[in-house]
């Protein structure tokens, strides 16, 4: 299950824009994913509802548009 990994390293990415934009909470993720990857969407979903537990980003949605190629983009976050 490499989903979780991925979780991670999105987890990393959101929380660094965290603290340069002084963010209190992230409501949603929007994420480009290529298709070629193999990654199974619910799966990356709970690896990353799991790792973002007692965090900022804990509520957050990620969002997932699927695309073709290898690409795995973090789009934009959204928060207040």
């Amino acid at each position: 299950m490499h989903e979780a990994s991925i979780a991670y390293e999105i987890f990393l990415i959101i929380e660094e824009s965290v603290r340069n934009y002084n963010l209190k909470k992230v409501n949603r993720i929007f994420l480009s994913i290529g298709g070629y990857n193999g990654i199974f969407e619910e799966s990356l979903k709970f690896a990353f509802t799991a790792i973002s537990k007692d965090t900022k980003c804990e509520e957050a949605k990620l969002i997932i548009t699927k695309t073709e190629g290898f690409e795995m983009v973090v789009e934009r976050i959204e928060g207040e």
